[in-house]
């Protein structure tokens, strides 16, 4: 990356899945993109173009999922044990359509992550505006998320010769369990991890650094958060920075049981922008999926995210 980054949004409005067809109740904020990009142009004064990607074929799939648990997702068992339902839908014309629809527009968000990595290894900077799957494993899905999006991104990133080594910064309200797994013996992919050491999942995973902040200790976590990254980035240099860009520390996140951490939206900004400011100053690219968040309000941590990376290739 060489001058000032230029910005590059991926989004198309089928990232707002209708999950109720599954029986599906947790308050997902499936309009975030949406209301990102009304923001944007009005603040702006300009109507916002982006990018619409293509979905995931199965062989980008492959790179990262077995096809055992490819095949099980076909399943309503599989989607029951994803986002904990109490009873599988039952099996009928009806939810194979539900099923069938949902995962491909899985796949489409899916999609827009490696779209815009690409995107950021040519312009400096990018946002796919939903997706961010990171509780996905290879074998099994978990945490709301069927589909690693950004372990298959890299994994095809890297078999095309674009980039080789790849961080993975992760500040959503939960650790990463799924990246962290998947990348656990990979030399060339380091998994950087400031989650809630209460929340979900309560067996954590190893990550090439984790920072685990107890609820008591949530004054510190900017300068956790500060200290961690430049520890990473010490001691890895990579040829880009996954950006998981999770709103559900928010203290209006909506989603029952996320009482931890309840951080400030001005707080949260200034987390964003220490994160994508620290990456570009070293003339690293930036790839920003956004991850948790839950009910009407998250959407503003996002914005302020996007809005900073506007702002910086100005």
């Amino acid at each position: 990356m060489k001058g000032k980054p230029k910005l590059a949004l991926v989004y198309d409005p089928r990232y707002n899945s209708d999950l109720s067809v599954l029986g599906i109740k947790v308050p997902f904020a499936l309009d975030r993109g949406q209301r990102v990009l009304d923001e944007l142009a009005a603040k702006n004064g300009t109507p916002v173009r982006y990018c619409r990607p293509k979905p995931l074929t199965k062989s980008d799939l492959l790179f990262v999922h077995t096809e055992q648990y490819l095949k099980s997702l076909k399943l309503p068992a599989t989607w029951q044990a994803i986002f904990g339902l109490a009873k599988a839908p039952e099996m009928n014309d009806a939810t194979r359509k539900a099923i069938r629809k949902l995962l491909s527009e899985i796949r489409l968000k899916s999609g827009g992550t490696l779209h815009a990595a690409r995107a950021a290894l040519k312009c400096g900077l990018a946002a796919n505006l939903g997706a961010g799957y990171h509780h996905a494993f290879a074998d099994h899905g978990e945490g709301y998320c069927s589909i690693n999006d950004i372990a298959i991104a890299i994994r095809k990133l890297r078999a095309e010769g674009l980039c080789r080594k790849v961080m993975i910064v992760d500040v959503d309200l939960h650790q990463g369990n799924g990246n962290a797994a998947i990348f656990r013996d990979d030399p060339d992919v380091f998994t950087f991890d400031i989650h809630s050491q209460e929340a979900y999942p309560q067996k954590k995973e190893k990550s090439s650094l984790d920072v685990s902040i107890t609820n008591e200790e949530r004054h510190l976590y900017q300068e956790r958060l500060e200290a961690g990254l430049i520890q990473a980035l010490a001691s890895f240099t990579p040829d880009l920075v996954f950006f998981v860009q999770g709103s559900d520390p928010y203290l209006k996140d909506t989603a029952v049981g996320f009482y931890l951490l309840r951080l400030t939206l001005e707080q949260l900004k200034k987390r964003d922008r220490f994160v994508i400011d620290t990456c570009l100053n070293r003339d690293i690219p930036v790839a920003l999926v956004f991850a948790g968040g839950y009910g009407p309000d998250v959407w503003r941590v996002h914005y302020n995210a996007v809005q900073h990376m506007v702002d910086v290739q100005k």
